[in-house]
């Protein structure tokens, strides 16, 4: 047996909920070929070294790649005590080239080749086929992107 002030009761209020909860929701247009493009990171520490130099350099890494000329934004991220994930918005694959020869980058890269076994790295990057969905302020490949 149902009992509809219950469900009357409980309609109400999830749309009151809802309501209250409003936002909105927006989508950029991408160009018909987006130069940006977005790189994935991720440090995962395999040995005590590799857990001290990632959790002691983090926070420099975050703010050499997002000072890097053509970076337009920084996300990142814990995944657990011995693993980070950073994702970076790039005006251009040139850009972020750049930023792999310069010096930042080699300076990054000095302690794995120093302790190649106390660091698992790994990167992914990504050109945009379709916009993402935003609300508020523009994030990620809205920063490039939008027109708001």
């Amino acid at each position: 047996m149902i009992d509809y002030q219950t469900d009357q009761f409980t309609l109400r209020k999830n749309l009151q909920e809802r309501q209250r909860m409003s936002y909105n929701l927006y989508q950029i247009d991408l160009p018909e070929h987006p130069e940006a493009v977005i790189f994935v990171n991720g440090f995962v520490a395999r040995d005590r070294a590799g857990f001290l130099w990632m959790w002691q350099n983090l926070f420099w890494i975050r703010h050499t790649t997002a000072q890097a000329k053509g970076c337009v934004q920084v996300k990142a991220g814990i995944c657990g005590p011995r693993e980070v994930i950073m994702t970076s918005y790039w005006r251009s694959e040139n850009d972020l080239k750049d930023f792999f020869r310069g010096a930042g980058h080699r300076q990054m890269m000095q302690f794995t080749a120093k302790h190649p076994q106390s660091l698992c790295l790994y990167n992914e990057t990504y050109q945009p086929l379709r916009s993402g969905k935003y609300t508020h302020e523009p994030q990620g490949m809205a920063s490039l992107y939008a027109r708001v």
